[in-house]
């Protein structure tokens, strides 16, 4: 299927999805708008959503994602990037691409789209990497008009660069694999976009394995900080080989989801780690909304289904080098 004919199909179905959501209105967003906290000041912004998990007959999260992206339009300040941050899909189902694909089509306003590959993306129990791979693209490059072919990739947004990165095996059903060559055209992307006071964004699904860690009272650890492993990766090799790459730089923040956990965000090494909300899996549709400014970065908790901010996820800041 050329990606022209995809084009259309998506368009489509946006029209078709649009018309029987008519019948399905969902609740209003109740909230106010999504303001910035310092407007004036505002270099770059943009929204974060991981495990949407778009599933053919699951009515409520075609509701949640629409009611998404109502809610980052309907800001005053227009949202320079929506990232899907995988496990976009619950399947990797055609019907369901169309689906996620069809909703974005009719209600996405940001002004650029990026969107990362999870384990339901890939389903090794019913697809090769090969087919999955193929399909995310084809539907990612149909909608965007870009010409990925690998699951990683980079874009220059308002002058900053933005680095998805994407598993490349399918032999694990959960966790990710990152190869050699992936890792050294990540640390060429970043020598070449690191930069004095500058942030740098990577998007990856998968946390790291024993990365991440929170202040705890937990009777075993006095010292008061708790370490988690989290086992993102399929081997400790392969997570400490792309930790290791990052960590060389200034200013680096990661993105994952896959935890469907609220565990917040931490800084090991110098590299801010940041847990997003999983979407479909919390009342509210939660994500989170990235604010920059020349000397910080700004992490806010939404429940963007709803327009409201996340009460339990007070605004995090990045101090930048």
């Amino acid at each position: 299927m050329s990606a022209f004919f995809l084009k259309l199909l998506i368009k489509l179905w946006s029209w078709i999805f649009a018309a029987v959501m008519l019948f399905c209105p969902g609740a209003a967003l109740s909230g106010a708008a999504i303001q910035p906290l310092d407007p004036a000041a505002l270099r770059l912004n943009f929204s974060v959503l991981a495990d949407t998990h778009i599933e053919s007959y699951t009515m409520f999260r075609f509701q949640y994602l629409r009611s998404a992206m109502k809610d980052i339009a309907r800001a005053p300040v227009r949202s320079d990037a929506l990232v899907l941050l995988g496990d976009n899909t619950m399947n990797g189902q055609c019907t369901e691409y169309m689906m996620l694909y069809g909703i974005l089509a009719a209600h996405n306003k940001s002004a650029h789209t990026l969107v990362a590959m999870g384990n339901h993306d890939l389903n090794p129990s019913t697809y090769t990497y090969e087919a999955a791979l193929r399909r995310h693209n084809l539907f990612y490059n149909a909608y965007t008009g870009a010409q990925n072919e690998k699951p990683y990739y980079a874009r220059e947004i308002g002058g900053y660069t933005f680095i998805v990165l994407g598993s490349e095996g399918a032999g694990d059903t959960d966790r990710s694999y990152v190869s050699p060559a992936q890792l050294q055209w990540l640390d060429g992307t970043l020598a070449g976009a690191a930069q004095p006071g500058k942030p740098i964004f990577v998007f990856h699904h998968q946390p790291f394995n024993d990365k991440v860690h929170f202040p705890d009272a937990h009777p075993n650890r006095p010292d008061g900080d708790y370490w988690y492993n989290l086992s993102g990766f399929t081997t400790g090799t392969c997570s400490d080989g792309l930790f290791s790459v990052l960590k060389k730089y200034d200013n680096v923040i990661y993105f994952y989801g896959h935890l469907h956990a609220t565990l917040g965000i931490c800084e090991t090494e110098g590299v801010t780690l940041a847990n997003v909300y999983p979407f479909t899996e919390l009342p509210g549709g939660n994500g989170m909304y990235v604010e920059v400014y020349e000397d910080r970065v700004v992490l806010r908790g939404r429940q963007y289904a709803l327009g409201e901010w996340n009460t339990d996820h007070a605004a995090y800041t990045v101090d930048l080098k």
